[in-house]
């Protein structure tokens, strides 16, 4: 009697354990595409050398002739990390066979 009763019972209860999970079935609501952001930076610039004019005599002293020179000033820029990269979620028409 016990050999028949565990299958019984087994084969009884198995429309209730696995119903569930078969009829389960979803449907799509929204898609969405992921999309990378870059990071964004700020940016600085602190002096490095000022800018100055400055009179040059070139060609030597046959026929010196004297130039007004002018070198604008040098810069350093430096970047500062705001946010890094990274993804979003971005509303997308769905495709189908996805």
């Amino acid at each position: 009697m016990k050999k028949i009763a565990l299958p019984a019972l087994a084969l009884a209860l198995a429309p209730f354990i696995a119903t569930p999970a078969a009829a389960w079935k979803g449907h799509v609501v929204e898609c969405f595409d992921k999309v990378y952001v870059a990071p964004e930076y700020r940016t600085t610039k602190h002096l490095v050398k000022g800018a100055k004019t400055k009179l040059e005599y070139r060609n030597g002293t046959a026929g010196a002739q004297v130039y007004r020179m002018h070198y604008p000033a040098i810069y350093e820029e430096k970047k500062h990390l705001v946010r890094p990269g990274h993804y979003v979620m971005k509303s997308a028409p769905c495709r189908k066979g996805d």
